[in-house]
C-alpha cells in the first residue's frame, strides 16, 4: 500500500484481516490476534472518526490519546508479522524484534488502563501540546481488551 495515496482506514483494514498462517505457534497467534482486533475497535472509536479517511502521511486532524494508541498498536502488530509465526529458529534481529513487540503489548495494556490523567495524556500533551485537557475516554470494549493483552 502507498502510505501517501491509501487512507488510514484502508491501512487499518489490511492489517486486521491479514490471515493467521495455521502452523503459527499459540503465543504468536494469540498476540497478532489481540492486536488485530485491538487495532480495529481503536480505528472506529468516536476520536479516529476525522483521521480515518485522510492519508496514512497525512498528518492527523485530531492527535488526541487514541490516535496515538492506534498508530502504536498498528506499529506494534507489523513488528509481529516480521517475525517467523512458529517462533522457531528465530534469527537474532527477529528475536529482538518479538520481544520490542511483546514488550510495546505490555506498553500498550499499561497506556489504556492508565487512568487520567495519566501517562498516555502526558504524552500526548508533550507531544501535541493543543491536546492540553481534550482526553477522549477509552470505550469500555478497549479498556476491556487491553486488560487480557498479556492473557
Amino acid at each position: 500500500m502507498d502510505p501517501n495515496k491509501s487512507t488510514r482506514e484502508e491501512f487499518t483494514n489490511a492489517m486486521v484481516v491479514m490471515p493467521v498462517p495455521e502452523f503459527a505457534s499459540p503465543e504468536w497467534k494469540k498476540y497478532v490476534h489481540a492486536s488485530q482486533v485491538l487495532l480495529d475497535k481503536l480505528a472506529h472509536h468516536s476520536a479516529m472518526a476525522s483521521n480515518m479517511q485522510q492519508t496514512y502521511m497525512t498528518p492527523a486532524n485530531s492527535k488526541n490519546k487514541v490516535y496515538f494508541e492506534w498508530d502504536f498498536v498498528g506499529r506494534t502488530l507489523s513488528m509481529f508479522y516480521d517475525v517467523n509465526p512458529t517462533l522457531q529458529n528465530l534469527s537474532k534481529q527477529e528475536k529482538e524484534k518479538w520481544e520490542d513487540a511483546v514488550g510495546r503489548t505490555m506498553f500498550t495494556k499499561m497506556l489504556i488502563l492508565d487512568t487520567g490523567p495519566g501517562m498516555l495524556d502526558m504524552m500526548t500533551e508533550t507531544t501535541y501540546p493543543e491536546q492540553k485537557g481534550a482526553h477522549p475516554d477509552f470505550e469500555e470494549e478497549i479498556l476491556e481488551l487491553a486488560r487480557h493483552l498479556s492473557d
